[in-house]
């Protein structure tokens, strides 16, 4: 049990606590962003920051959980500081404070920065022959929330992007956003930087339920925890921020209430954690559950796991058991992992067409209960995507990119094939697939003719048509954003192309392989009309957007689009950006496909 006096001096009370509650603490400076970017601050007020915090080193240095000094919060000006020389003079200053802070208590390691990393690339190796960085390497991430994404770091990536030989890599400040105290997202995140309509639209703003941000925001929360402990074995230590913000009602006691996050991460945090590396969260019956699980043995007594059995269940409505398995798992040998393959065969027959399942698992030593954990999937049979309303209804295809085929094949929707969109556009149809056409040069009269076949009253679909969307409707469409999202929202929620899905569905689609449940290839720039219609938007994982109105509008529009977007031209076009390849594994994605034929044709 660690925590850090974030910006804020902890006190004689709150250290006397730790002491007696057995909670180890990072001490952190008082002046935070102090030397940031390219502020320098007058000699007399340097010191008098040095002595201030001097005294606060020779005041607490004798209290048994200390465990460590952070000099400052995220100062940053070893990275930000546009000039080198003068960041060179900060450095220096800095060293300084370290060097004497080593006299006033040589026993605890030093953090020269809180989100201190060193950078030899920026100063050189000779420049640290004289300077005191500190002990520990300390970046801060916003996986997810400023930084995309978390699955960018299920494979080991925060420690081969952050680890330096010979110092100790840690994180006190890793976090994935916050709730307020009512659960919906920080208003001023929402208004001015939109960080949370990135996870969940619009349906994070207060006029909805907070659950629409507290379940993704507890999602984040916990796969990054247990992503960084699958397969961050170089790294020594994540400190999730900030832990108060799992709560509502911190200041009354008798009122404190957890938010889903906290229960989230109890699980994620336990010392002994199964835990499963799952990608996408989409399934069809009668498939094969693409998961893997990983033991991971941090006991806090620094013992082996002696062998275990790992129990693993999919739980339907009401708890009915859909499938079950164990493994065995050899010992684990302490602060090491294990990993195993598991064969998971989700049923055909699904007591209901589509099921909000769990996947539960259990690591028993010798019949004991070591650790438990759970995980949200959704699984669905083919049988409830209504391909009968697309019965007798003629459908042609050009699929340029080969995006397409494989999955209407798969669904089982009959239509007709052309080897040319010169071919397909002289066909009569119910509705028109054109797919991939930005993987071909389209010449200028076949997108005349398309235009044409539109404005005659005919339908269509364009699958994957990046830019050619543009040079079809110049006056609607700007610009495509080029994205693999792995999130987009329901702008129109009530839109047919939604029907049988919910607004938390529209993600992490799953193709059975180690990579992005990426949603998206891209997103429309729009001008708004009443001839279209946005039904899904999208915006990236992204950081600030500072300035005024204007700039903050004009760095918007760099990041937002819109996936779905319906053109009414006497006839209607749907362009669609959605990962539609993926309706072969995701039923989701099925479902999207289907909706948006059935939205065409009737």
């Amino acid at each position: 049990m660690v925590t850090r006096t974030h910006t804020v001096p902890g006190t004689e009370t709150w250290m006397d606590a730790f002491d007696a509650n057995g909670i180890g603490v990072s001490y952190e400076g008082t002046w935070p962003w102090l030397f940031l970017s390219s502020s320098m601050p007058t000699q007399n007020l340097i010191d008098l920051w040095k002595t201030e915090f001097y005294d606060l080193l020779k005041k607490y240095r004798n209290h048994p959980s200390l465990l460590l000094w952070t000099v400052n919060n995220e100062m940053k000006f070893y990275d930000n500081d546009p000039n080198a020389e003068r960041a060179k003079v900060k450095m220096k200053i800095i060293s300084d404070v370290v060097k004497h802070m080593r006299e006033i208590d040589p026993t605890r390691p030093v953090v020269f920065d809180s989100n201190y990393k060193r950078n030899t690339k920026r100063f050189g190796a000779d420049f640290y022959k004289d300077i005191d960085d500190g002990d520990i390497d300390d970046p801060h991430a916003y996986l997810n929330w400023y930084d995309y994404s978390i699955f960018d770091y299920f494979k080991g990536e925060w420690q081969k992007k952050n680890k330096n030989d010979g110092r100790p890599l840690i994180s006190q400040e890793m976090s994935t956003g916050y709730t307020d105290e009512t659960g919906h997202a920080t208003r001023f995140y929402n208004y001015v930087h939109q960080n949370p309509e990135s996870l969940a639209g619009k349906f994070t703003y207060e006029y909805n339920d907070p659950v629409y941000f507290m379940k993704p925001q507890a999602f984040i929360t916990k796969e990054l925890a247990e992503a960084l402990r699958r397969s961050d074995d170089k790294s020594a230590g994540i400190i999730h921020f900030a832990l108060i913000t799992w709560f509502t009602n911190v200041y009354l006691p008798n009122s404190i209430k957890p938010f889903p996050v906290y229960y989230d991460m109890q699980k994620a945090l336990q010392p002994v954690l199964v835990s499963a590396e799952l990608w996408g969260r989409h399934f069809y019956a009668g498939t094969k559950l693409p998961a893997r699980f990983c033991v991971i043995n941090d006991k806090e007594d620094g013992t082996v796991l002696p062998a275990s059995k790992l129990q693993w269940q999919l739980i339907g409505d009401g708890g009915a058991v859909l499938s079950k398995g164990t493994l065995a798992i050899p010992q684990v040998e302490h602060y090491t992992r294990r990993w195993a393959e598991p064969q998971i065969d989700i049923p055909q027959n699904l007591p209901k067409q589509k099921i909000d399942a769990k996947l539960i698992l259990k690591l028993l030593v010798n019949s004991k209960t070591i650790s438990e954990n759970s995980y949200d999937v959704l699984l669905a049979g083919k049988q409830g995507l209504n391909i009968t309303k697309l019965e007798g209804k003629k459908i042609a295809v050009f699929d340029a990119g080969n995006h397409i085929s494989q999955s209407l094949n798969y669904l089982g929707i009959r239509y007709t094939a052309s080897a040319t969109l010169a071919e397909v556009l002289k066909q009569k149809a119910d509705v028109y697939v054109l797919s991939g056409l930005d993987s071909l040069t389209a010449t200028a009269d076949e997108i005349k003719q398309i235009r044409s076949l539109i404005a005659g009253g005919g339908k269509a679909l364009l699958s994957a048509s990046g830019s050619i969307a543009h040079a079809l409707y110049p006056e609607y469409i700007r610009s495509l954003l080029k994205e693999n999202g792995e999130i987009t929202n329901m702008d129109i929620p009530e839109s047919a192309i939604f029907d049988g899905i919910e607004p938390l569905e529209t993600r992490y689609l799953n193709n059975n392989k180690r990579e992005s449940p990426s949603v998206i290839s891209g997103a429309f720039r729009i001008n708004r009309n009443p001839s279209v219609e946005a039904l899904a938007s999208f915006i990236k994982i992204h950081g600030y957007l500072s300035g005024n109105v204007d700039e903050r509008i004009s760095r918007l529009d760099q990041i937002k689009g819109f996936p779905i977007i319906k053109i009414k031209d006497h006839g209607v076009v749907l362009f669609s950006e959605i990962r539609l390849d993926k309706a072969v594994t995701d039923p989701v994605a099925g479902k999207l496909l289907v909706n948006m034929l059935i939205d065409l044709i009737h």
